[in-house]
């Protein structure tokens, strides 16, 4: 989505693999081929936010014609940063996409018709010129007609709403967790051909410190705060799906909580999948909603691939939804009630055991048990791990379809709880021993999580009747606060994990649950 002749300053600074990527038409919906579907209107104008209220027109209009590499990111900042944050997606992203598409603004299409993504017209008005695109590894030259603009503001929204459909949910901050995965993610899902066009992104990124943009506030969202609890306001224009709460008290809270997953974890259809319809968000996210039909060729034995859970609260109401696709190399994503699904049963109890792990295969460990409601990532492979031997104080039993799995939990110094399947352990025993142990060789760092449910002590809790409790409201750190740990100690009664930590200069103990490695 280049135009082939480049200001010849830049030749010097761009490698020929970056001056050659090109995107795929970005009207290649993952939810209908249909213009009519398109989340894009043809006419700009017509884009709600196509202009910031409190920006200078005059400045706007002339924005193209200063941009140079030197100053780029100065002077775009302020309007990628403002849309990017209306629109849940990351600042710094959006810039490393327009520097890349309109190398650094010197392309023909952005001087001439402030176009910085290089997106496409679909009705056959706005600029003709050439492009490159890829097949594979190889490169060709073909022409298109692209849009064009009154202003770089216009551009950038136009882009935002582009990626407000189902193909590219996992590309906005509420859903992945940092913007390396959302860079990966965009390339992953079609956007670009360019087999390293992610790691183009990452590298304008990390070269350029883009990620200071993140951390701005927007005062028109609230903050996503990278897939945690967040609060979202009610969108009375949404279609409800069937059997949802209609939300009467605004007084209510409400919230949404995301949980990604790596995509290859699948579910059957449930009987009366058909009641529940298909959708481009999940309900309670701050996007219009769009429903779409099943097709007729499904059944309810169909197997689906799950690789995101929302869960949707108002008051004490809460609803589940998955994002979905209908087939392991689709690129179409859609929402859907977790009622639609016909999802297993899991039995979790606690438990004192010694595992071992086989030693001869290379097996997958994940945050949680693999194919169960919450979803799960990989975390970690067996043939990373650094000991053999673990103990467990949690047992999880997945039952599905009458197919039942025992899974284990365990800790992993510097990674945290990690669940593995009993069919890539050697041995399992009760634990027998009731003693604390201690390992002092153990040291590193971590940052505090969800820390005001957990207690500080002065010895693992256990270790004698003289246990001293320190109180949060004494110690004033942040909720994402980076601590040093100098040593690790397992609790022999219940199997816990706990970190002696450094806080203000003072060391405590603390449980390995209020700790994020």
């Amino acid at each position: 989505m280049k135009k082939k002749n480049v200001a010849k300053v830049f030749l010097s600074l761009m490698t020929v693999s970056t001056m050659m990527v090109s995107v795929n038409s970005l009207y290649s919906y993952a939810d209908s081929n249909d213009s009519n579907n398109s989340p894009l209107n043809n006419n700009s104008s017509n884009n709600n936010n196509s202009s910031l209220n409190n920006t200078d027109n005059n400045s706007i209009d002339n924005l193209s014609s200063q941009l140079n590499y030197d100053n780029f990111f100065t002077k775009l900042s302020p309007l990628a940063t403002k849309i990017a944050n209306k629109n849940d997606l990351y600042p710094s992203l959006l810039l490393a996409q327009a520097a890349l598409e309109s190398f650094y603004g010197q392309s023909g299409l952005t001087q001439n018709s402030n176009n910085l993504f290089g997106i496409k017209s679909f009705n056959g008005q706005g600029v003709n010129t050439d492009t490159t695109e890829f097949n594979g590894n190889n490169s060709y030259t073909t022409n298109s007609v692209f849009r064009t603009y009154p202003d770089l503001s216009s551009s950038l929204q136009d882009y935002a709403d582009f990626l407000n459909n189902s193909r590219y949910s996992n590309v906005h901050r509420s859903i992945a967790t940092t913007v390396e995965e959302a860079a990966q993610n965009i390339r992953d899902d079609g956007y670009a051909t360019d087999p390293d066009y992610g790691a183009k992104l990452i590298r304008i990124i990390n070269n350029n410190n883009l990620k200071s943009y993140d951390s701005s506030d927007s005062s028109s969202q609230n903050d996503y705060n990278k897939g945690l609890d967040i609060n979202t306001s009610v969108n009375t224009n949404n279609s409800q799906i069937h059997n949802s709460q209609t939300q009467n008290d605004d007084s209510k809270s409400e919230n949404i909580k995301y949980n990604s997953a790596n995509g290859q974890e699948t579910f059957k259809l449930s009987n009366d999948y058909k009641s529940y319809k298909l959708s481009n968000h999940a309900e309670g996210s701050k996007f219009q909603i769009k429903n779409y039909s099943w097709s007729n060729k499904l059944n309810s034995n169909k197997k689906v691939f799950a690789d995101c859970l929302a869960i949707h609260k108002v008051g004490s109401q809460e609803s589940k939804f998955y994002r979905i696709r209908l087939g392991n190399d689709s690129k179409r994503k859609y929402w859907v009630s977790e009622k639609a699904l016909d999802l297993p049963n899991v039995t979790y109890t606690k438990t004192n055991k010694k595992i071992t792990v086989k030693n001869t295969d290379s097996k997958q460990l994940y945050n949680h048990v693999y194919n169960s409601p919450y979803l799960s990532q990989k975390i970690k492979n067996t043939k990373d791990l650094s000991e053999d031997n673990y103990n467990s104080n949690m047992k999880a039993t997945i039952d599905n379809n009458g197919v039942k799995t025992d899974w284990y939990r365990i800790y992993i110094a510097g990674t945290g709880n990690a669940w593995i399947s009993s069919k890539d352990l050697s041995n399992i025993k009760t634990n027998d021993s009731k003693k604390n142990t201690y390992n002092k060789t153990s040291s590193g760092y971590a940052y505090l999580n969800n820390y005001g449910k957990y207690r500080l002590y002065d010895k693992i809790p256990g270790t004698s009747k003289s246990v001293k409790v320190s109180n949060w409201d004494k110690i004033k750190v942040p909720s994402d606060y980076l601590v040093s740990y100098d040593s690790s100690g397992v609790n022999g009664k219940d199997n816990t994990n706990w970190y002696h930590i450094n806080i203000n200069h003072k060391t405590y103990w603390i449980s390995s649950s209020a700790l994020k490695f």
